[in-house]
C-alpha cells in the first residue's frame, strides 16, 4: 500500500486468506507522517479493526511543473495520449495547469509528447502547453 504524505484518508483493498478474500477499508495517514514505512491499522466494513499484514509506505507528494495553455481555443484533456481518446475535461486558453509527467503518444503538430494532468485526470498535447520547467518522464 502507498499513500501520499498529504493524504488523510484513502480507500484501500485489503486481501487475506479465506472467505471473503478481500475487504474494502480506509487507511488513515496522519498529515504529520514523514515519508517512510509505517505499520497501519485499518478499519472498514466487514473487517473490524486490525493491523494490515503489509506496511504502509508514505511517499512525498508528487512534484508538479506548472504549464500555461497556449492554444487559442482552449485544450481538451484526453483519457489517453492521443486525439482519438475520450475527452475527460477542458482547460481555457491562458490557464495555468499542473503537469505531472510526460509520455510519448500520437503526434500533434509534429510533437509526440503529451503531459499527464491529475485534475481532471488525463493527458494534454504538449504542442499546446508551455511548461515552466522540465517535466519528468512518466513511470
Amino acid at each position: 500500500m502507498q499513500a501520499r504524505s498529504d493524504a488523510f484518508v484513502r480507500t484501500v483493498t485489503l486481501t487475506k486468506r479465506g472467505n471473503p478474500s478481500a475487504h474494502l477499508g480506509r487507511a488513515l495517514v496522519k498529515g504529520t507522517a514523514v515519508p517512510g514505512r509505517h505499520q497501519v491499522t485499518v478499519s472498514g466494513t466487514g473487517c473490524g479493526r486490525w493491523v494490515a499484514g503489509a506496511t504502509l509506505t508514505v511517499v512525498s507528494p508528487a512534484k508538479t511543473v506548472k504549464g500555461k495553455v497556449i492554444a487559442r481555443t482552449g485544450l481538451k484533456v484526453r483519457q489517453q495520449p492521443n486525439s482519438d481518446s475520450a475527452v475527460t475535461g477542458f482547460f481555457r486558453s491562458g490557464e495555468v495547469i499542473d503537469l505531472t509527467c510526460r509520455k510519448m503518444g500520437q503526434p500533434v503538430g509534429g510533437n509526440r509528447t503529451w503531459y499527464q494532468v491529475s485534475m481532471p485526470k488525463g493527458y494534454v498535447a504538449a504542442r499546446y502547453v508551455k511548461p515552466a520547467g522540465p517535466v519528468p518522464q512518466c513511470r
